[in-house]
């Protein structure tokens, strides 16, 4: 019998949970180095990343390289049912918000537009398989964010998700309205 999404979310999302915290930090710092050394992130100007939650791949560290490396880096903002992506200059630049998920104060103002040049968004999920098929958390901003974005903004972007090996499985449920990472960095792959 096939698995729907919402089993394959709970059933990869207890996986993840169930790793010991010393253990995802070590796995997340693998997976960062991963991104880092990617043409994708490497050939960047800006980085359009989630802040990490919970037990998601840590991002902390990522906002911090990008910076040092002298990238932009924009966070999402959730309102209402959209999403779209602030520029932040510091983690200081970060609030409580959707769900106890840090996001840019509401005083920014600064979205992502192409005139910040060539970028890579990180995509966060609870599971994805070998064709880049991804499962979100059921809310799907990532894909109606990505889906709304103008023809220009789009050839501007490379799209990376984020996931430990025991997120990535070899098929899941999707939609045809489903937007597909074009790389998905794990610890000890790239796909």
């Amino acid at each position: 019998m096939e698995q729907t999404k919402a089993e394959v979310r709970t059933r990869t999302l207890a996986l993840r949970d169930e790793m010991p915290a010393q253990e995802r930090m070590r796995r997340s710092e693998k997976i960062v180095k991963n991104l880092t050394d990617h043409p994708c992130y490497r050939e960047a100007q800006a980085l359009l990343t989630y802040v990490s939650f919970r037990s998601e791949v840590d991002t902390i560290s990522l906002i911090e390289q990008a910076f040092a490396d002298g990238k932009t880096v924009f966070a999402p903002r959730v309102a209402g049912r959209e999403m779209d992506f602030f520029r932040i200059k510091g983690l200081c630049d970060l609030e409580e918000g959707y769900h106890g998920i840090l996001e840019p104060h509401n005083h920014i103002t600064e979205v992502y537009a192409p005139s910040a040049g060539k970028a890579i968004i990180c995509m966060p999920g609870a599971a994805f398989d070998r064709a880049h098929h991804r499962i979100g958390y059921g809310g799907g901003y990532y894909d109606r964010y990505l889906s709304g974005l103008s023809e220009q903004a789009k050839d501007m972007i490379c799209t990376a998700a984020l996931a430990y090996d025991c997120q990535i499985l070899q098929e899941i449920p999707w939609d045809n309205h489903d937007i597909c990472p074009e790389c998905i960095i794990a610890e000890t792959k790239i796909f």
